[in-house]
């Protein structure tokens, strides 16, 4: 085969793919590399034409960080710096399916129980395709996924990968001692001319994320259905619940079934309680332990996510200012924004109570990643509460998430534990 047939075997490969929605099999990315080696070995000059081979073997935007095309729209990767809109994430164009009846609604149509051919589009489960709930059109997914942005915590703060296949694995480095090397075992020495390099092997893992299942619940009466005409306000519900659990997974997920929480992180430091500390307090020596525990790399983008039943006492926290001095106050507010040591402090119901474990967190949430599915779903029943005669409505969403760091940090000194994620012991 010449050159330009090799090119195109390549690209068939990629564009099934694409249009199967999945990743290519370990037999097709065999397949792939030796139609490459063949290009490569022929000895001529088609530079114009190269392939890159991120092109062919590494189709989704979760392997590579890059954007991946599919139905002609672009899925991207965000940095905790960018915006999280669903067109940011997903592109502006057609993505998945749009409503095309001018007549009604999605959720007139949804709600009314007959047959409508723009409801006969399903999401299925991979593994199961009797478990497959009606798509919701792209413009609702978008209406609610942004009403849940502007609630949320974590999500407009981190890492974002849309999902296209249900599991994205991402390279990372080991963390680390830096007391040894960095990285798990790069090192780096100064050579005379002519000197013998040192060899250095920085050790690499392997992170996963898995699009599990977020589904919300929605009970109403069949008469506030069909006397609902406003659908923006049950977009607003369903965003607005969405986001409040995603965050809740984000803060504090076990990580089984669901997103990896900050909390439980393995990279997490505890910082203890002060030596003769009262119950339910919070002393200046809690605070100053906790960004010195933080990653310094990760100042810059750190925010305090704290209980609000910890409010009373990080309003009246003072530094005292010289001998018999005025004091200074630790947490400061200005247009509507408090923050300590000139970093954020948002307040969150899903931290602890004051006094328990976690009920201050110091993070720098760019070293958080979340995956997300662009794809919402929703399943109705009339039958789970007949006798009533109410509607269930449920409202699916796929997505994961977890700390890039699979471990804390020792630095140089080597007894300093530090990491991008630092929460308060429990005063109780």
């Amino acid at each position: 085969m010449n050159i330009q047939e090799l090119l195109q075997k390549c690209k068939d490969i990629k564009n099934k793919c694409v249009a199967e929605n999945r990743n290519p099999t370990a037999s097709e990315r065999s397949i792939a590399n030796q139609y490459l080696a063949q290009i490569e070995a022929k000895e001529i000059d088609f530079e114009l034409n190269k392939p890159n081979r991120s092109d062919f073997l590494q189709f989704d935007s979760e392997l590579s960080g890059k954007s991946s095309a599919r139905d002609n729209n672009v899925y991207e990767a965000r940095s905790h710096i960018q915006t999280k809109k669903f067109a940011d994430l997903y592109g502006k164009g057609k993505n998945g399916y749009r409503w095309k009846d001018p007549e009604s609604n999605f959720y007139q149509a949804l709600f009314s129980g007959r047959f409508h051919p723009e409801l006969t589009k399903r999401a299925m489960n991979e593994g199961t395709p009797s478990d497959g709930g009606f798509l919701v059109p792209i413009e609702y997914s978008k209406d609610i996924h942004n009403v849940a942005l502007e609630s949320e915590i974590i999500l407009p703060r981190c890492q974002v990968h849309p999902m296209i296949s249900n599991t994205v694995r991402l390279p990372a480095m080991e963390i680390g001692d830096h007391s040894a090397n960095l990285f798990g075992g790069f090192t780096a020495t100064w050579k005379a001319e002519l000197g013998t390099l040192t060899q250095a092997n920085p050790k690499a893992r392997q992170m996963e994320l898995n699009a599990n299942k977020l589904t919300g619940f929605v009970r109403a009466s069949n008469e506030l259905i069909s006397d609902m005409t406003n659908t923006n306000k049950l977009t607003e519900i369903c965003g607005k619940g969405l986001g409040w659990y995603r965050d809740a997974a984000f803060i504090s997920g076990s990580g089984a079934g669901q997103p990896l929480g900050l909390v439980n992180s393995s990279c997490k430091v505890e910082v203890a309680k002060e030596t003769g500390q009262s119950n339910y307090t919070i002393v200046l020596e809690n605070l100053n332990k906790m960004l010195a525990s933080l990653y310094m790399g990760g100042f810059l983008n750190s925010v305090w996510i704290v209980s609000q039943t910890a409010l009373p006492q990080l309003l009246t926290l003072a530094l005292s200012v010289g001998t018999g001095g005025s004091a200074s106050l630790v947490m400061t507010e200005q247009d509507g924004q408090y923050k300590i040591y000139g970093r954020p402090v948002v307040f969150s119901e899903h931290m602890e109570e004051v006094g328990s474990a976690g009920d201050i967190m110091l993070t720098d949430l760019s070293q958080y990643i979340v995956g997300l599915k662009e794809e919402m779903r929703v399943d109705l029943s009339q039958h789970v509460f007949f006798e009533t005669d109410e509607l269930a409505m449920r409202l699916i969403s796929r997505l994961d998430g977890q700390s890039l760091w699979g471990e804390s940090l020792t630095l140089k000194d080597g007894s300093t534990e530090v990491s991008p994620i630092v929460t308060l012991g429990e005063r109780a």
